[in-house]
């Protein structure tokens, strides 16, 4: 009996991504309310057969482990798709020791920084606005508190590239499957408060907290279903769920979810694996490092439909996303052009 409870939701999901997968190849209009009315009557079935499961508020925290072995690292998460927070493995790096705001302004407040915030909360479209200005105003504006100056993808290590070597980046590209492409690093400097909207992306993710304090949500692929991401057709997936003020009526699938959450401290390094949905908020003035990789085994084991969704992408081709994944900000200034 409970295996064929088990096996309709399966079923109920599977033709919820269908018809999300349909829409992403065949809708003309963002959003397609054709495709939409059909997810959302899936939903209510889903919803129907699970009345009795609601599991609100339900809250597990991410595994934290320390002086954990690469071996044990790539079996038990890596491999298997699940998150794990490093306690302290970064914390004898150079980037622990000696970055911070002041030292950052100090070195590089010339730099030239791209401030864009990808998801219009409320909207069914990327937001590919991008507001040109230096390292030092970001700086500047953290510490008078405006949470708006996040820089988000910041060059920083592929405009100075021998900071690389304020981090263990041996054991970094060591992580990486064998067969995977791309070793990028994407710097965050925000102030106190500063977030990103809950997303994902096919790419794993190792996220070294090199300054200040950051506060992870996290849920698992399966919940797609319940998240409800608009179909824009990017390689870029988000929805405008807030697990910190959640809205139960216009998203009712989320009184099921089980949220993964874990807070970074300096010389942790959080596992994200590909496309687990994070929403990620600065507790403090924060700077941290993402290394990203793309694994097609990983991804497709984690989702096809999300895969396909990515590397069949035409908000920009992937090809152009791929060309600039170490420049975000040319990838949108270039949708913003296509756009206007």
């Amino acid at each position: 009996m409970e295996s064929n409870f088990y096996e309709k939701n399966n079923e109920l999901r599977r033709r919820y991504q269908g018809w999300r997968i349909l829409d992403h190849f065949l809708g003309k209009d963002i959003p397609s309310k054709r495709y939409i009315s059909q997810r959302n009557r899936i939903l209510n079935l889903f919803l129907s057969e699970k009345k009795n499961e609601i599991t609100e508020n339900n809250i597990q925290k991410v595994d934290r482990v320390k002086n954990i072995s690469e071996k044990n690292l790539k079996q038990n998460y890596i491999k298997k798709g699940i998150p794990v927070v490093m306690e302290g493995r970064a914390k004898d790096w150079k980037c622990i020791k000696k970055w911070s705001l002041d030292w950052l302004s100090e070195n590089y407040s010339k730099d030239e920084v791209a401030i864009f915030d990808p998801v219009n909360p409320g909207n069914d479209k990327i937001n590919y606005k991008v507001e040109k200005t230096t390292l030092k105003d970001v700086i500047q504006s953290i510490k008078l508190g405006d949470s708006n100056k996040y820089s988000r993808f910041n060059r920083l290590l592929y405009d100075h590239p021998e900071l690389i070597d304020d981090f263990d980046w041996k054991w970094l590209y060591k992580m990486r499957n064998t067969i995977s492409s791309g070793k990028t690093f994407q710097v965050f400097i925000g102030g106190k408060g500063s977030k990103t909207s809950l997303h994902c992306a096919a790419e794993n993710n190792l996220f070294t907290q090199v300054h200040g304090e950051k506060h992870w949500y996290l849920y698992p692929p399966k919940n797609d279903i319940f998240l409800d991401p608009p179909v824009t057709r990017s390689p870029y997936f988000y929805s405008n769920f807030n697990p910190d003020k959640p809205d139960f009526d216009k998203f009712p699938g989320t009184r099921f979810l089980t949220t993964w959450e874990c807070i970074l401290r300096p010389g942790d390094i959080l596992f994200n694996p590909p496309l687990w949905w994070h929403q990620v908020k600065n507790l403090n003035h924060s700077i941290g490092v993402g290394f990203r990789w793309f694994s097609p085994h990983d991804s497709i084991k984690a989702s096809l439909v999300g895969t396909l969704m990515t590397l069949l992408s035409t908000n920009p081709p992937i090809w152009t996303a791929t060309k600039h994944r170490t420049d975000f900000a040319r990838i949108f200034k270039y949708m913003n052009s296509k756009s206007n």
